[in-house]
């Protein structure tokens, strides 16, 4: 990369951005850091990009009853989570009251962040790792001689992300407010999350 390297999207260093530098990955997270060792004065975070995902689908059938199911799991990949700031600065982030990341064990998680605030971005640069039922159904076919004239009738039960397991300090670690880019994807500023969905489904053939 014949260029010097330089920092792209979010909203600065001071929050977490990306750097394009020749030699590293193109969606690593760095920002400032109280680090004097730190050089240039930035210190790397972490990397958007997930260490891997997986995504399992599987269907069977018991007799008439049939059951479906798709699940992802990324595991890795750290997002510049901006919620959490604009909470804190509410004094509405979930954790805002535990005293978990003071060394000293005194002051508020929601006051600590707010005092590393032009200091360091680590406390926004978080792992987003999740595991997440995508779809799930269970449906059943009505014997045919109950039927009559109608060939074949199936009801159903359907469900979209119902099960959403992760360890992250806002509403949702699978989103982006400056969609799918390859670079500058993993920002998130209080987007609107998944929307949990359950469908009733009837089906019927003549």
């Amino acid at each position: 990369l014949l260029v010097p390297a330089y920092n792209i999207g979010a909203f600065g260093a001071t929050l977490g951005t990306y750097r394009i530098e020749e030699g590293k990955s193109p969606t690593q997270l760095v920002g400032i850091t109280d680090n004097p060792n730190a050089e240039g004065g930035l210190e790397v975070f972490g990397d958007a990009t997930p260490d891997f995902q997986i995504s399992f689908l599987n269907a069977f059938s018991i007799r008439r009853l049939e059951f479906s199911f798709l699940i992802h799991w990324k595991a890795g990949g750290e997002n510049i989570n901006l919620t959490t700031l604009l909470s804190d600065l509410s004094g509405t982030s979930p954790d805002y009251d535990e005293v978990t990341l003071d060394p000293n064990g005194q002051v508020s998680n929601g006051d600590y962040r707010q005092q590393q605030l032009g200091v360091t971005a680590a406390p926004w640069i978080e792992d987003a790792s999740y595991m997440r039922v995508r779809e799930i159904g269970i449906s059943y076919s009505i014997p045919r001689s109950s039927l009559g004239d109608i060939a074949g009738l199936k009801i159903g039960l359907s469900g979209r992300n119902l099960i959403n397991v992760f360890n992250y300090n806002s509403y949702d670690p699978e989103v982006s407010n400056f969609g799918s880019n390859a670079i500058s994807s993993a920002v998130e500023v209080t987007p609107f999350p998944s929307a949990k969905t359950v469908y009733f489904n009837l089906s019927a053939t003549f």
